[in-house]
């Protein structure tokens, strides 16, 4: 089952959309900077 999820970059005031299948990992790829579309807006 596929999730949409929105999350703000604290750090950027900014808003990121997108959809996974895995929602936790999703979350730890965009927290450790693993996503290019995220990094520069990590916690």
């Amino acid at each position: 089952m596929f999730t949409v999820y929105f999350i703000k970059s604290t750090s950027r005031n900014k808003y990121y959309i997108g959809q996974t299948n895995n929602l936790k990992r999703r979350l730890i790829q965009h927290n450790s900077g693993y996503s290019i579309a995220t990094k520069s807006g990590i916690p």
